[in-house]
């Protein structure tokens, strides 16, 4: 569905919105070209009336491509007690991952995962302890809570330590909820 601006004058900013339906439960990525429409009508700058007679004619201005990725269908939520929560949800939909990340520091990669999950740090862990910051040796745990679309609570315990053989990072990542299917496309999200 497509709400259109009433008027956009010269000069000026105004706001029209698009809703997009998903059709399928495919939750891979997707590129979405987009481009604005819209019809140029000549108006007195005084006045602000038209012109002429006309209706104007109509013009088309293309527009950054629309990226959505399976993080978009994650709401940064909160669950509370973190390790109750992690009980509570239990080994039945927990997906476990292994990942060799290009990060030359651990506050970098810390970032990169919250990003690529769409997910909300919780109990401090988003932040890596000063002197364990830059290539630090010790490994950071990271806490990450949120809620996927159909309201399916999730939970990801990640543990990041610098690689000393390769430079990078290695991610160890738990992935916890109610479906093994929405574990399993959350961990399919880091890249």
């Amino acid at each position: 569905a497509v709400v259109p601006a009433a008027v956009a004058r010269y000069g000026e900013q105004a706001a029209c919105f698009v809703s997009l339906a998903r059709s399928t439960e495919d939750f891979s990525s997707v590129v979405l070209s987009c481009e604005l429409a819209f019809r140029m009508v000549q108006v007195d700058p005084v006045t602000g009336e038209c012109e002429s007679d006309d209706r104007g004619f109509d013009e088309e201005f293309p527009l950054e491509d629309l990226e959505l990725s399976t993080n978009d269908y994650m709401a940064k939520v909160s669950q509370g007690d973190f390790r109750r929560s992690w009980d509570q949800i239990g080994t039945d939909g927990e997906v476990l991952e292994k990942f060799a990340l290009q990060f030359k520091k651990l506050e970098e990669a810390v970032a990169a995962i919250v990003d690529f999950l769409g997910m909300q740090a919780v109990d401090g862990t988003g932040a890596v302890a000063p002197e364990n910051a830059g290539a630090g040796k010790k490994p950071h745990t990271l806490h990450l809570s949120g809620v996927f679309v159909g309201n399916v609570p999730v939970l990801v315990r990640a543990q990041l330590q610098m690689d000393d053989a390769g430079g990078g990072v290695v991610l160890k990542m738990a992935v916890r909820s109610p479906s093994m299917e929405v574990s399993q496309i959350v961990a399919e999200c880091i890249r």
